[in-house]
């Protein structure tokens, strides 16, 4: 048991969660300066809020997972840090779209 694990997750998961939550903005927004004006995402709002949802579950569920076990070790916990990081990508896309509905 390594002391402060869970801190040390928790701050690598802000970090990661940060930096993809701004690469996905910039790719998301420099892709859209790309498309002609007038042109609208195809899915339905529903499509965004089941997405959103289905995000939101990832990123809670990694996070409640990661306090779940608060003494494992970073590497243990890098597949719900990578979870958590898909939730904040998905959650980032699709607020960026339905803004833009």
């Amino acid at each position: 048991m390594q002391k402060g694990s869970l801190e040390r997750t928790l701050i690598v998961t802000a970090i990661v969660c940060l930096i993809v939550v701004v690469l996905v903005t910039c790719v998301q927004l420099f892709g859209q300066s790309k498309i002609a004006y007038g042109c609208s995402y195809l899915d339905p709002i529903t499509i965004d809020l089941l997405a959103f949802l289905a995000a939101l579950f990832l990123v809670v569920e990694g996070f409640a997972r990661i306090i779940e076990h608060p003494h494992a070790n970073l590497k243990r916990q890098t597949t719900r840090i990578i979870r958590i990081a898909f939730g904040c990508a998905i959650l980032t896309l699709h607020i960026i779209q339905f803004v833009h509905k």
